[in-house]
């Protein structure tokens, strides 16, 4: 999905869910170079009726013209 499609994604889910309570923690960075970086982290997602999503993420970051741009993102559900 390109920027505007995930921009309107999360515009329109906004709210959608009440009580949802997302946490993400256990970050390290895998790998990191001049303008950019792969970063690990766990992801914990959990709703009103107490029912949880967990997921481990991969994501690849990079600066380019003084922003930081998520260029990909790869999640492994946890069950």
């Amino acid at each position: 999905m390109d920027y505007p499609t995930v921009s309107r994604f999360f515009h329109h889910a906004g709210g959608s869910r009440p009580g949802l309570d997302i946490v993400v923690d256990q970050m390290e960075i895998i790998s990191e170079w001049h303008d950019g970086a792969a970063v690990l982290y766990r992801e914990s997602q959990t709703l009103a009726d107490s029912s949880q999503n967990v997921r481990w993420s991969t994501a690849i970051f990079q600066q380019a013209e003084g922003k930081i741009v998520w260029r990909h993102l790869q999640e492994t559900h946890l069950g």
